[in-house]
């Protein structure tokens, strides 16, 4: 007992810390977003997400309703559902293979990304909420309403994310985005 304290009390004064992995580490919203995935309709079709990491600022996740999916929305103070992510009611549009919704969304949104964290083939139109680019006087969408359609690899549902606070935390909120296990 002595030499296991010993060794942890050895871990913390030298700044090392034991691995923890990541089956055991929850993902920001994780829980949250399991069970509102739970009682969604299309839980079959649009698996979960959450984040790999706490945002800057860091939100309180709570329900947000999408009809026939789930939502995770990140309230902060003063702002409600400051951010989010959601998986949405299935469309007719949603059954179409990832070269059609590549090109939906190309077509519908200003900005594409791809995202390597998540299943492939994964990517996400977005900008300004109406499908609009950021204006030239705010080209990083500071206080603007920010969305993105996402599209996930293996999933048969088009998610929503979105961030009331910038564009660049938009898009690190896309680049954060884990696929739960169902």
């Amino acid at each position: 007992m002595r030499l296991a304290l010993a060794a942890l009390a050895a871990a913390l004064l030298s700044g090392a810390m034991p691995a923890f992995s990541a089956e055991t580490t929850t993902l920001i919203g994780e829980r949250r977003a399991r069970t509102e995935w739970a009682k969604a309709e299309n839980r079959q079709s649009c698996a979960p997400l959450a984040l790999a990491r706490p945002g800057i600022p860091e939100g309180t996740p709570r329900a947000a309703s999408f009809g026939g999916g789930w939502g995770v929305a990140f309230d902060l103070p003063g702002l409600r559902s400051a951010y989010g992510f959601a998986g949405t009611g299935l469309l007719p549009d949603d059954r179409a293979d990832a070269r059609i919704q590549r090109r939906r969304l190309t077509e519908q949104w200003p900005y594409m990304r791809e995202l390597a964290r998540l299943p492939a083939p994964s990517f996400a139109g977005y900008g300004q909420e109406g499908a609009q680019r950021y204006p030239a006087a705010n080209p990083g969408g500071k206080g603007l309403h920010s969305l993105a359609y996402l599209r996930v690899g293996g999933q048969r549902c088009t998610y929503n994310v979105w961030s009331r606070i910038s564009r660049a935390h938009l898009e690190w909120l896309l680049d954060n985005l884990r696929l739960l296990r169902r």
